[in-house]
């Protein structure tokens, strides 16, 4: 029997399907290069090349074509009979952003599984938008205004963002105030203008938000914060944990009313498996525990 590399399988099927090595990684929770390398090394056992490349867009060859029908007949059988031996357990997908998992999914799920035993509940972490139907995600939280065309939206967090530090920052004081807030200590994430529509809001007016580190990531921000190395503006249900450990203390300034807010998406039948119907009232029950007052009155 002469088998393919079947590691590399995987990460063919997913760059196939996608015809994008970057979303193909993204999917797959690699680097770019690793998938690069892992199709390389199909395409050398094969003796073939799978896919033409341009500057801008894959496309695949006429051997990649029938290799890629071949592959997912393959892995659908597999999945098929995994099912069958793993009917008795429900596996629910949820993308989010990795801050999100990282600083509120995450720490909170184990409550949700100690609930119900006979689910799985499987996070993919990325920024990218994705295609639920077509990717069988069954929930995505996503940061935005919560109108999605085709889709189901419900509100989770919609919190002030509050300005933090680490206890580094204002050592040997244990709180900071807003005099603590200076242009060069400002850390941004990707919506460099939260810093800038803060300072309006708050009178700083001689803050200057176009100085301060940028980051791609939130969980980056948070960890410069807690670190000692500047000032953060985020929102206060993602640090919950390291301002209850005073690994991030609260400055003493006002809050920034946020414009966005993290939405739970999902299609409308989703809801018609109870294992979705039980995970959907733990993550709306939950969310709701942490937004304003006025916001949960009835």
């Amino acid at each position: 029997m002469q088998l393919p590399p079947l590691g590399s399988i995987r990460f063919f099927e997913a760059t196939a399907r996608l015809l994008s090595v970057k979303l193909a990684a993204e999917e797959l929770h690699v680097t770019p290069g690793a998938v690069t390398q892992q199709v390389h090394k199909l395409e050398e056992f094969l003796g073939c090349a799978l896919f033409e490349r341009r500057s801008r867009a894959l496309s695949l060859t006429e051997a990649g074509r029938t290799y890629f029908a071949a592959c997912q007949e393959s892995l659908g059988v597999l999945d098929r009979a995994t099912s069958k031996i793993t009917a008795s357990r429900q596996v629910i997908l949820v993308s989010c952003t990795p801050t999100f998992a990282a600083q509120w999914l995450v720490p909170r799920l184990q409550q949700f599984l100690g609930t119900a035993p006979e689910v799985d509940v499987h996070v993919s972490t990325t920024h990218r938008k994705v295609d639920l139907a077509r990717e069988g995600v069954h929930f995505a939280v996503r940061h935005g205004l919560g109108s999605y065309p085709g889709l189901v939206s419900r509100l989770l967090l919609d919190d002030d963002l509050i300005p933090v530090c680490g206890p580094r920052l204002i050592a040997p004081r244990r709180s900071a105030a807003q005099a603590d807030i200076t242009s060069e200590r400002l850390l941004h994430d990707s919506r460099r203008d939260d810093w800038q529509l803060w300072a309006q809001a708050a009178g700083m007016h001689e803050l200057d938000a176009n100085q301060g580190v940028v980051f791609v990531d939130s969980n980056a921000t948070i960890e410069a914060a807690v670190a000692g190395h500047g000032v953060a503006l985020v929102r206060r249900s993602l640090v919950e944990a390291e301002l209850a450990s005073r690994r991030l203390i609260a400055i003493k300034a006002p809050p920034l009313r946020a414009t966005l807010a993290y939405y739970l998406v999902y299609r409308e039948q989703t809801l018609e498996q109870p294992a979705m119907q039980k995970f959907f009232d733990w993550i709306t029950w939950l969310a709701s525990t942490h937004r304003p007052r006025a916001d949960t009155a009835p």
